[in-house]
């Protein structure tokens, strides 16, 4: 209960409405009772990482037998619902995100964080790469980086529209794949 009242109050006022005294009353305990759970404030924000990066695995369930085209879809599709159906999530994260560069504690939390993303989506190339979805000379790493970072801009533009979403993936999935129709293409070209 504690941990989720400040997921909601992060989520509504950012770090700088989160203060102890204030979650505490909101679950209706003390703030030593608080304190005996999360001693320090830093404590408290490690909760909410912990909490956040749960839901996100929770959400997150991979589907059997899907090709690689199809998780990276399924991936793209959770972007939506993620920025549409749940902005608390996002909220969220933004904060830890915007407060990362700052704050060596928080950084580690968004490490950690990011960590399970981008081996996911890595995990998704790779199967791509391997059963040939995707361009063979893939830097897998490096594609997911620009994945994360297209993904991550389209949700820091709070403005983005579903169609903003949807665009994006479009392209990404096109340069993931082009490579290979370009080269058919090309030779097509030449010969005639």
């Amino acid at each position: 209960m504690i941990v989720e009242a400040a997921f909601k109050v992060i989520a509504k006022d950012g770090f700088e409405g989160l203060r102890t005294r204030d979650i505490a009353r909101l679950v209706g305990i003390n703030s030593a009772t608080l304190h005996h759970h999360f001693p320090t404030k830093e404590n408290l924000i490690e909760g909410v990482a912990n909490l956040l990066l749960s839901r996100f695995r929770a959400e997150a369930a991979a589907v059997e037998d899907e090709t690689a085209v199809e998780a990276l879809d399924r991936q793209w599709k959770d972007a939506i619902v993620y920025y549409m159906d749940r902005p608390e999530m996002l909220g969220v994260y933004r904060e830890f995100v915007g407060r990362a560069p700052r704050d060596p504690a928080i950084r580690r939390l968004v490490q950690r964080l990011h960590a399970g993303w981008q081996a996911d989506v890595i995990e998704t190339l790779k199967k791509g790469r391997n059963d040939g979805s995707f361009r063979a000379d893939l830097d897998l790493e490096s594609a997911a980086r620009i994945i994360i970072s297209t993904v991550w801009g389209l949700v820091a533009q709070i403005f983005s529209t579903k169609d903003d979403f949807k665009a994006g993936f479009h392209e990404l999935t096109t340069w993931l794949i082009a490579e290979q129709e370009d080269k058919r293409s090309a030779k097509t070209i030449r010969r005639k």
